[in-house]
C-alpha cells in the first residue's frame, strides 16, 4: 500500500486541544502529505456500523493540504475509524483514533 496514517498527539498539539476543541466540540485537523487528493472522508465512532455521509461535501483535500474537520456528532464516543479515498481510487482504512485526544490526522 502506498498510503499510511499517523494521529499525532504531541505535547504542542495536545496543549492546543485541551483547552478549546473539548470544550466546543470535535474538531480534527485531516492532514494530506501524499501527493494524492483525498476526495471522500468518512468518520465512524465505535458504536456506529454505517459510515454516513462523505465530510468533504465534494471539496477534496490536495495532495500536500490540510482541513479542519468537525467529527462531533452528538455521540460522546472518542474511538472512532477514518476511511478516505484518494483520487486514483485507492481507499484506507484507519481504526480505534481517539479524536478526544488527538487534534490533528495525518496521512502520508
Amino acid at each position: 500500500m502506498k498510503y499510511s496514517a499517523i494521529g499525532f498527539g504531541s505535547i504542542a498539539v495536545i496543549a492546543l486541544s485541551a483547552g478549546s476543541a473539548f470544550a466546543e466540540g470535535r474538531d480534527m485537523r485531516i492532514v494530506n502529505q501524499t501527493g494524492f487528493e483525498i476526495v471522500e472522508f468518512y468518520s465512524l465512532h465505535k458504536g456506529e456500523t454505517e459510515w454516513g455521509a462523505d465530510k468533504l461535501d465534494g471539496t477534496p483535500i490536495g495532495g500536500d493540504d490540510e482541513r479542519l474537520l468537525d467529527l462531533d456528532d452528538g455521540s460522546g464516543y472518542c474511538l472512532y475509524s477514518f476511511r478516505v479515498v484518494f483520487d486514483d481510487g485507492e481507499e484506507l482504512l484507519s481504526d480505534n483514533i481517539n479524536i478526544c485526544d488527538l487534534a490533528m490526522f495525518t496521512y502520508y
